[in-house]
């Protein structure tokens, strides 16, 4: 709100002519000291920066109904103790793009909840995916034991499998499976070497080491392979994905997207997302509250959301150790210095 000088000093003002006389320094001064509320409002960096406090379609059994832990996220705390952090290029943060508006995300989020049974009966798994996961799986058993039987860790949107070879030596008794819609990123499938386009490189899938596999699939699709099969995720990576900055372009964010309930029902000791941008984690971690405030509603019991509701609540983190980067995004970012950020969603139920 625009300051105001009080009633009784604007009425010792006098008459001001037409043609304004020239500031004197005390009118400057004044000027100076009733514009800084306003400074403070409209530029929020100035105080430091905002961060947060924080059908019949199967889905595995929760292990437990737990205790409800829920609060209404924060989007906007102070945080006057964050030091200010340089911008570069690659920036996004709540100046760029305004935080979406808590009553319009909950909305969205609780309606692909009420709606997931109708969005996956109005899109068959496409035909690709289908049998990309089915080769796969007939190569996991060829050793005579079930897929479902194996400890598998996804990594969502892998691109060029940098990420994903990072994990499989990290994990070597899991099976890591990274999936990416395009044949060109997955091509290149090293961390530093680009493998030339052919046949064998366009094959459905791409097993790089003992425990690595490339999948080229649809997401979305490849999850609900995974569902229907049974498979055990254990950890769940989505590095970097694209934030879709714009507002007219909320809905295909991860989190606002129809399939966002998948990413809950395929579950995982622990779900990793990494941004540079900030209120895109804050966002995430706010719209699996939304999701539990729906099952709760529905049935206590099937709530998918509420196990990750404990971290959802802690809100993103700074990445501060820098050793390795994990993607060619992280790479890029590191070296320009730009912040980056990651929320750990472990399974816990309290």
């Amino acid at each position: 709100r625009t300051p105001s000088l009080p009633v009784s000093l604007l009425a010792q003002q006098p008459i001001r002519s037409a043609r304004p006389s020239p500031a004197t320094p005390a009118d400057l001064s004044m000027l100076f000291l009733l514009s800084l509320p306003l400074a403070f409002v409209a530029f929020p960096s100035f105080s430091n920066g905002f961060a947060s406090c924080s059908g019949t379609y199967r889905y595995p059994a929760p292990t437990s109904t737990g205790t409800a832990c829920l609060s209404s996220p924060s989007h906007y705390m102070l945080c006057t103790s964050t030091a200010l952090r340089a911008k570069t290029q690659y920036t996004i943060d709540d100046d760029v793009c305004a935080p979406t508006d808590p009553a319009e995300l909950r909305k969205v989020v609780q309606k692909h909840c009420r709606t997931l049974d109708t969005f996956v009966r109005n899109r068959p798994i496409a035909a690709h995916t289908k049998e990309a996961f089915q080769s796969a799986k007939e190569m996991l058993e060829s050793e005579g034991e079930p897929a479902s039987s194996r400890k598998f860790i996804i990594d969502s949107g892998c691109g060029t499998g940098r990420s994903t070879l990072l994990l499989g030596k990290k994990y070597p008794d899991h099976t890591v499976i990274g999936v990416d819609r395009s044949f060109v990123r997955l091509n290149r499938n090293s961390l530093d070497n680009e493998v030339e386009d052919s046949d064998t490189s366009r094959r459905p899938f791409q097993s790089l080491s003992t425990n690595v596999l490339l999948v080229r699939a649809e997401l979305t699709d490849w999850w609900r392979c995974c569902l229907d099969e049974g498979w055990n995720i254990e950890q769940h990576y989505i590095l970097y994905p694209n934030p879709y900055p714009k507002k007219n372009r909320l809905k295909k964010r991860f989190y606002a997207h129809p399939s966002f309930p998948l990413i809950l029902a395929i579950g995982g000791n622990t779900i990793n997302v990494r941004s540079n941008w900030e209120g895109y984690l804050r966002e995430f971690a706010d719209s699996i509250v939304y999701a539990s405030e729906y099952y709760d509603a529905e049935d206590p019991s099937a709530n998918i959301a509420k196990p990750y509701i404990k971290a959802a609540l802690q809100g993103p983190l700074e990445r501060t150790d820098k050793s390795v980067a994990w993607t060619n995004f992280e790479k890029k970012y590191d070296d320009a210095g730009e912040t980056t950020y990651e929320i750990v969603l472990e399974y816990c139920v309290t």
